[in-house]
């Protein structure tokens, strides 16, 4: 009973006064974030490992800078920690670096992993550099959070309204889109009447932004008795309704320590400025080895010895690291050069594939195409150099190579493409992308019309598609019959993570500087139009 009294007091003097538990402030806590709007969500955001502070004073204290603006390179380590982006199911022959991807992003630098990773689930839109220090705008940090949530192929509920800013018209489809679905799950709004998309963001709001991604990418009540599985090395947040001001909290009462750790928890109110606020509860969580536990967590008055007010459970499935697999691809390099021509090739090859057969098939694909170009191109330049060997022109040998530097496979599909180079003089060579969609059970090299079910029309959703962004750029590709006008029978594509990439030859729609425009279409878009088993 004095148990029971001495909480009673307890919860009275929090709700009274909330802040008089507060303590005071000690080296080590931010001294820049007392009273600030975001307080509450900058501290969460800390606590759960997503952001940090940017320094240290002389005195010890920590500076958050919640005014401070949000550069490329920031963004892109905090998406990293908020949805835990990886290499998903691709894999590569040689691992990337940053200088892969943008030439103004060193290869050991603090956020390098970070942008790697972005650049591989293509986080931020195209573009030559990075650069890093440039502040990020309010549409960039909406169009990178969609993103996000593509590139992990997580569908999150909402209602579908279109919010009435009147500064989105001449955005993008995309772009659109972005702001639509940040606006409808709350991540991120506008004033009512604009979304502001060209406005700078400040650290105090991609706190907030995160933490509502992290709201939305966590398990909530509605697990409750179910089962939630994760590779090792993942973490997962566990995000709970509650209301400490009534005395009661999640209490962990069960979970096996060898299996899962517990990273961090916090409570985030859903209104500071109201007495008696509930809010959230966090707890994070990190797997550690595979196997399998129940996770349980008691609703309770700490100090009461009765039954809980609610009980949670959940049990966790926690498996070998995700992409782990018997299919591996390598490159089996070949290098010669003669007096004719000079030949650099990487032919891949698989390994692992429990249908042998299948596997042989494949292989003997990617040796067959590479045969395919090398040996008559050989023929062209004997011819070549004879016929200049008798008129006394100069010959100049020709060039044969062929790259694969990554490929995807889910266990169902193997999806890559490999680039036969080939010089035969003149001011530059010419590229031919060749894309292997194979359906490991059957061996199968599937076209485009092979990913969908019979009688789904996705020629005119890949056709709007690409027609609305080549209208975003139209300077970039031909003009009227000479550029785009549809997709092809046997249109080149491949899968990555959770994109269909649809790709053109070169010349094919756009000038030689262009390259081999591609364009990447998300799964999603399709709906229940791609054929069933496949992803």
């Amino acid at each position: 009973m004095k148990k029971a009294v001495i909480g009673l007091v307890i919860a009275l003097c929090l709700l009274i006064n909330p802040s008089a538990t507060m303590a005071k402030l000690a080296p080590g806590d931010f001294i820049d974030i007392s009273k600030h709007w975001a307080e509450n969500d900058i501290q969460t955001a800390v606590n759960l490992g997503l952001m940090s502070g940017v320094e240290t004073n002389a005195q010890g204290f920590r500076i958050f800078a919640p005014e401070g603006a949000v550069s490329r390179a920031q963004l892109a380590v905090v998406l990293q920690r908020t949805f835990q982006l990886d290499f998903g199911k691709i894999r590569f022959i040689k691992a990337p670096v940053a200088s892969d991807y943008y030439p103004d992003v060193q290869d050991q630098t603090w956020y390098s992993e970070a942008v790697v990773l972005s650049a591989i689930n293509r986080i931020f839109t195209d573009s030559v550099e990075f650069n890093p220090d440039q502040e990020v705008t309010r549409l960039e940090i909406a169009r990178s959070v969609y993103r996000a949530f593509a590139a992990k192929n997580i569908s999150v509920p909402m209602i579908m309204i279109m919010p009435d800013y009147k500064d989105i018209d001449s955005l993008t489809n995309e772009d659109r889109n972005a702001v639509v679905f940040t606006s409808n799950t709350g991540i991120m709004k506008g004033d009512g009447t604009n979304f502001r998309p060209g406005d700078k963001v400040k650290r105090a709001e991609l706190a907030r932004v995160m933490n509502r991604c992290l709201t939305l990418l966590g398990i909530d009540e509605s697990y409750n008795g179910k089962e939630y599985s994760l590779p090792v090395g993942q973490t997962f947040t566990l995000v709970l309704n509650s209301n400490p001001t009534t005395g009661y909290e999640w209490i962990l009462s069960s979970w096996d320590k060898n299996i899962i750790a517990l990273d961090n928890s916090d409570f985030q109110s859903s209104n500071v400025n109201m007495v008696g606020s509930g809010g959230q509860q966090y707890f994070k969580f990190k797997a550690l080895k595979p196997g399998s536990i129940e996770l349980g967590l008691n609703y309770a008055r700490p100090w009461e010895s009765v039954q809980p007010q609610q009980q949670y459970r959940l049990k966790i499935v926690v498996t070998e690291k995700s992409g782990v697999s018997t299919l591996q691809l390598i490159t089996k390099p070949e290098k010669y050069e003669s007096d004719l021509i000079y030949v650099e090739t990487n032919i891949p090859e698989i390994s692992g594939l429990k249908n042998t057969q299948v596997q042989s098939v494949i292989n003997q694909k990617f040796i067959q195409d590479v045969n395919q170009l090398k040996t008559p191109l050989e023929s062209e330049a004997r011819d070549f150099k004879n016929e200049c060997d008798q008129n006394g022109y100069p010959f100049r040998p020709y060039g044969f190579y062929s790259s694969c530097d990554k490929y995807y496979q889910n266990g169902k599909i193997l999806s890559l493409y490999v680039d036969y180079y080939q010089y035969t003089g003149g001011a530059h060579g010419s590229t031919e992308r060749r894309a292997y969609n194979y359906d490991l059970a059957s061996g199968q090299n599937m076209g485009l019309k092979d990913l969908f079910k019979v009688g789904y029309d996705y020629q005119i959703v890949i056709n709007n598609y690409i027609k609305e962004a080549i209208g975003n750029c139209p300077e970039m590709y031909f003009p009227d019959d000479m550029g785009f006008n549809g997709i092809s029978a046997d249109q080149g594509c491949y899968i990555q993570n959770g994109f269909l990439v649809v790709y053109f030859a070169q010349y094919e729609i756009a000038p030689y500087a262009a390259g081999i425009p591609e364009f990447r279409l998300p799964l999603s878009l399709f709906a229940d139009g791609l054929k069933d088993g496949l992803f």
